[in-house]
């Protein structure tokens, strides 16, 4: 009996331990089967988000390439010039031979079965009717490739000058642009003539009579040289000879466009492809002289100059002083944009009665003369080339013209 009680026992011994080790098993594989389990579901997820996103960009590559894609305005003028740039090398004897000159090549040239250089204006942009064509103008030896887009109200490239003349309309009585001797000339101490270049801003003194447009830099800082600085015979003094063509300036400024000026940078390569050759006028004027149309500084010139000063009739003209007439005139720096507060500044223009003064702008704004060997502050002036498009701006200081 005792010994049918303890098999009994062991029974039931082995049953409750095997039945705990059952239990054990399962408890401790649950956990691992869950993870395993979550594992393969988000495998399976992003199995299935991989094969819709490959889906959706076949699509959208499939219709790109059927409808094409939507291109800027700023985007389809690079196109257009980069396939004017490739036109021209197959048809290089179509490019300008002599500076100044121009050809010009359309979109529709460029897109056709001939060429095949990019595709059609109504491929590159949706529910938009546009035309196009690349000027290439032949500018100091360089080829210089403009693009023209007109897609009606909806955008058309345009030029700066003709967004200058847009912007202010034409004033014969205070500020403003006003039209003088066939250029249109910013007078006054308030005008919105701002232009921003790579150094930073610059003024629109004048836009010419084929609309090239002059400027000269608003700097915080800027270099001074002599006028010049040679022996002169005639007061047997170091005091510098007024003659332009031989001067120091000339070869200051020389300098000073090429960027070999150390500590002091006017223009980048960028800015130097937007700029154009112009007759720099040298002529001498007297104190008394009144004729501010320029015909006495234009007597006498420098041609192909890349870089000058401003004459004396220019800073004249900036002024709206009724009382603003001759060269010494003190009312010259009232309602003058062009005065600089503590600063005195070389003008191009020499005295005619001398041999060795070259009239400057004082620190007070009105103009005076002294001899060439002392140092000033050089305000060199540029010219723009009048294909240079606008990107944006007013003209103000706060918003100035910004060029493509």
């Amino acid at each position: 009996m005792f010994n049918k009680f303890r098999d009994i026992g062991k029974k039931l011994s082995t049953e409750g331990t095997d039945n705990n080790q059952k239990d054990n098993t399962n408890v401790s594989a649950t956990p691992t089967s869950d993870k395993e389990k979550a594992r393969k579901k988000l495998l399976k997820m992003v199995g299935s988000i991989s094969v819709i996103l490959i889906i959706v960009f076949g699509l959208v590559l499939l219709l790109s390439v059927i409808i094409g894609r939507n291109y800027s305005y700023d985007q389809i003028e690079l196109i257009l010039k980069n396939a004017a740039i490739k036109y021209y090398q197959v048809q290089d004897v179509l490019l300008p031979s002599n500076d100044g000159e121009k050809s010009e090549v359309d979109a529709t040239t460029l897109s056709s079965d001939d060429y095949k250089l990019m595709k059609p204006l109504s491929k590159l942009k949706k529910n938009v009717s546009c035309t196009g064509k690349v000027v290439v103008q032949k500018v100091n030896n360089k080829y210089i490739y403009t693009p023209y887009l007109d897609c009606g109200n909806s955008y058309k490239t345009e030029e700066l000058y003709k967004a200058i003349k847009n912007k202010n309309k034409v004033v014969t009585s205070g500020n403003g642009l006003y039209e003088m001797n066939g250029e249109y000339v910013f007078r006054g101490d308030t005008v919105n003539n701002y232009v921003k270049l790579s150094k930073g801003l610059f003024r629109i003194v004048k836009i010419t009579s084929d609309n090239k447009i002059l400027l000269i830099p608003e700097f915080k800082d800027y270099y001074s040289d002599v006028w010049d600085d040679r022996y002169n015979s005639d007061l047997e003094y170091t005091s510098g000879i007024n003659l332009y063509r031989i001067s120091r300036i000339r070869t200051t400024l020389a300098t000073m466009y090429s960027g070999k000026i150390e500590d002091f940078t006017l223009l980048t390569d960028t800015d130097r492809q937007k700029l154009t050759s112009f007759s720099f006028c040298i002529g001498k004027r007297s104190e008394e002289e009144e004729n501010n149309t320029g015909t006495i500084e234009c007597a006498d010139t420098v041609d192909n100059q890349m870089i000058g000063l401003l004459t004396v009739s220019d800073y004249i003209n900036a002024s709206t002083d009724a009382n603003c007439k001759s060269t010494l005139s003190k009312s010259c720096q009232n309602y003058n944009y062009l005065k600089i507060s503590n600063d005195i500044w070389w003008l191009a223009t020499a005295d005619g009665a001398n041999t060795s003064d070259v009239y400057y702008v004082t620190d007070e704004g009105y103009i005076l003369s002294s001899s060439a060997s002392i140092s000033l502050t050089i305000r060199p002036t540029i010219m723009l080339n009048n294909n240079v498009m606008i990107k944006g701006g007013k003209g103000t200081n706060s918003n100035p013209f910004v060029l493509k």
